[in-house]
C-alpha cells in the first residue's frame, strides 16, 4: 500500500519561550492576524584559489541565520516585551502584575527563549513537523500604525546560537521533529 502524502496546510502554533512565561499564538491564547513565517539560511565560507579564477572551489558551513515573523493581532505588556527584547516590565506595586514596559539600561544582554512551530491542522501528540529553535528573540524595533482599521504589529525573532552550544558539534541553532537531541545538555531556563 502507497504511504499517503503530506501536504502542509494552513497557520502553525508558534510557542514562544517555555513554562509560564510561554506566549502562544494559537488562536486562544494570542491571535496572528496574518500567518507566521520561519526563514532559515545557512552561512558558508568560500574557497577560492588563483588557479581556478574566481570560481568557487568549494564552501563550508560557517554558520545559521534563522527568523521567525509573526503578525499579531493583539497588544498587551507581554507581546511588547516580546516585540522589543531590550525591555522591562512595569509591574503593579500590589500584586506584581505587569502593566506596561519601559526600556532596559544600557548594556543590558538580549534574553532568547525558544521557539517552537507547530502546524495548527496536526494534534499536538504529532510532533514530527515541528520546527524547534533554541535561542530566539527581537533585536530589531517596533511599530504600530493607528490608522481606522485592524490594528497589528509585525514581531520578528533573530535567532542565536543555544545555551551551552559546542561548535564542534551540531545541533546548536535548532532541530525539527519531537526529539531533542540536545536535552541532555540544555541547562534549564534561568
Amino acid at each position: 500500500m502507497a504511504e499517503e502524502k503530506q501536504y502542509i496546510y494552513g497557520v502553525a502554533d508558534i510557542t514562544i519561550g517555555e513554562g509560564a512565561n510561554q506566549i502562544k499564538f494559537d488562536g486562544k491564547d494570542y491571535l496572528q492576524a496574518e500567518g507566521g513565517s520561519l526563514n532559515l539560511t545557512p552561512q558558508y565560507t568560500e574557497f577560492t584559489f588563483v588557479d581556478f579564477g574566481e570560481t568557487v572551489v568549494e564552501r563550508r558551513l560557517s554558520g545559521w541565520e534563522g527568523e521567525v515573523v509573526i503578525v499579531a493581532g493583539q497588544e498587551d505588556a507581554e507581546i511588547l516585551e516580546l516585540a522589543l527584547a531590550s525591555t522591562e516590565p512595569i509591574t503593579e506595586t500590589e500584586g506584581g502584575t505587569e502593566v506596561g514596559a519601559m526600556d532596559a539600561k544600557i548594556g543590558t544582554k538580549v534574553q532568547g527563549r525558544k521557539v517552537r512551530i507547530h502546524p495548527r491542522i496536526l494534534p499536538d501528540s504529532i510532533k514530527d513537523r515541528d520546527w524547534n529553535i533554541y535561542n530566539m528573540a527581537s533585536i530589531g524595533g517596533f511599530e504600530r500604525e493607528y490608522n481606522a482599521e485592524q490594528g497589528n504589529f509585525t514581531i520578528t525573532l533573530t535567532m542565536m546560537p543555544r545555551e551551552g552550544f559546542d561548535a564542534s558539534k551540531p545541533g546548536n541553532f535548532f532541530y525539527r521533529g519531537g526529539t531533542n537531541p540536545n536535552a541532555a545538555e540544555e541547562q534549564p531556563a534561568s
